[in-house]
Formats: C-alpha cells, structure tokens, sequence
C-alpha cells in the first residue's frame, strides 16, 4: 500500500495545476470582454408644420403635447390667409373618433359648420355627419358616409366601384371612385375614375393610375395620414383637380419615382428628386417631374 501513496500525491499536483490553469484562462477571458455599447442617443422629432406647392401655402398644422395632429387648416388664396380648419380627436389606439369643421370670416367670427363621428367597423369606417348652419347655431341636416378600409385599417377605397343607375327623371350611369392599394406600409398604386353618362348630355370620363416606387427614407407625415383618413384626403387632394391627387404623402416612405396613366390613354414617368435639411435628412422640398415642388416646413421637438 505505501507506493501508492506516492502515486496520489503526484496525480493530486497535477490536478490541482490543471484547475488552477483553468481558473487563470478563465479570469483572464473574463477581463477582456468588450462592455456592452451605450444606447444610442435619443433623436429629435421633427413634427411637419406646413406644406407649400410650388411656393403657394396648402395646408398648416397644429399638435399638442401629446404630439397628435389635432387642427389641419385651409388658405385663403383670395384673402391670403389661412381661414378654415378641422379640429380633430383621438380614440386610445390613436385613429381618428371626431372632425369638426369650422369657417373663419375675416379670422375674426368662427362657425360650426359640421361635425363628424366615426365608428371603426369590419371593412368600414362609417362617418356619421350633422351640419349646421346660423354660424353653428342651428342643425340643416345629417348625413351618413363611408369608406372602405382593410384589415390593416388601411383607407383603400372611397366611392363605389359599382356602377349607378339614373332612373328616375334624370336617366343614365355614372361610375366614380378613389382606391388605394398598399405595399406594407406605403401606397403602390392609387386610381381614380370618373365617369358619368347622362342621357342627352355630355359625356364625362376622366381618370387616373398612379404607380410609385420608394426609398428607405421615413416620411413624419405617414403616423398620422395613416390613422385619419379624413386627414389623407384632405392633405393628399389636388385643389385644381379632385380626381388628381399626392398619394405619396401618405405613405411611410419618400417617392422616388411616379408613372402617371391616364384613362384616355396618355402616360409619363416622373422622377422625384429631394432638397434635404441642413441638420436632417428629412427633406426641405420635393421635386416632382418639372412642374411641381412642395416644401415642407417643421417644427423640431428635442428629447
């Protein structure tokens, strides 16, 4: 039994140099990992105050502290002043519950002149109006409306793609509509149809295809756009032509380029170049084709 003794102390050396190399390796993988990274700083928010097309004033915006977009005001080329507005509030989820509509005469009276209350439903928005008249005092009348969305809650289609049927004094059909379709989160194509065909008058057939490609650049707009779509309407519609528009606005990317088809026929490719900020990547104006700039004024909200 004694050389064995021997035998045990020499194999307990060497396993006690084995762990204490192995402790020595791991203290020292211990002492060069990397710390992890800070967490980026927290970036401004730039919050889209007003739009102009080719330099004439279009729409101007008004937030509140929770930075939802709760007025969206018209101007007046004539009297060259921003007059009319729509005031708007929330459900908890962020999409639009009510619009008032309210006129300014000489921005010195201001009247109710409609009020709408939305319902979110299965496929639908359904728009309940009462309007007013007597600046507000009194009610004219009511009106229901809606609009098709998906199951995204995405606004795709205003109007009827069914054809209407005049049969009763005046006779003849008329087919109008606005639809958008969606790739994710930005409108792919949007088009427009307006045909009317009454008997023993004119002919009327105008419309419109737009197709558009996008960069990887956000658009501030989109978060609210995407959640009124009483606001999309309004801030996407072309003022010289109500079958024309600015889709792309509501989308959650800039456009890079736009097709434009026409029903008749006609069609062209439209580049879309950018100006940006001086401090952002956000843009100060859009270059649409030749004819069309838009500028963008914000107001910047630090962390």
């Amino acid at each position: 039994m004694m050389p064995f003794m021997p035998c045990l102390r020499k194999y307990g050396w060497c396993l006690l140099t084995v762990v204490l190399l192995l402790t020595h390796a791991c203290q020292c993988k211990k002492e060069h990992v990397d710390p992890p990274s800070p967490p980026p700083p927290p970036q401004d928010t730039y919050l889209v105050t007003s739009i102009r097309l080719n330099g004439i004033p279009k729409d101007s915006f008004v937030y509140n502290d929770r930075l939802q977009l709760i007025q969206r005001w018209d101007y007046n080329t004539s009297y060259r002043q921003w007059q009319n507005y729509i005031a708007f509030s929330y459900n908890a989820d962020g999409y639009v519950k009510t619009a008032h509509y309210y006129n300014e005469n000489d921005n010195t009276l201001k009247s109710l002149s409609q009020r709408d209350s939305l319902a979110w439903t299965s496929g639908r928005l359904m728009i309940y109006s009462t309007l007013y008249r007597n600046l507000g005092e009194e009610i004219s009348g009511y009106d229901t409306t809606s609009l098709q969305i998906n199951t995204s809650r995405q606004f795709t289609l205003a109007g009827s793609k069914d054809t209407f049927i005049f049969d009763n004094t005046i006779f003849g059909t008329m087919l109008q509509f606005k639809e958008y379709t969606y790739q994710q989160q930005d409108v792919q194509q949007f088009v427009t149809h307006n045909y009317v065909n009454i008997t023993g008058g004119t002919l009327v057939l105008e419309g419109y295809r737009y197709t558009m490609t996008y960069n990887g650049q956000t658009n501030p707009l989109h978060r609210y756009l995407s959640r009124n779509p009483l606001l999309l309407q309004a801030v996407t519609a072309d003022l010289q032509n109500n079958w024309k528009g600015y889709p792309y606005l509501a989308s959650e990317h800039y456009v890079t380029s736009i097709q434009l088809q026409e029903v008749n026929g006609g069609s062209m490719t439209m580049p879309v170049t950018y100006t940006p900020l001086d401090t952002s990547a956000y843009p100060k104006d859009q270059r649409i084709g030749d004819n069309t700039v838009i500028t963008y004024q914000y107001k910047i909200i630090k962390p």
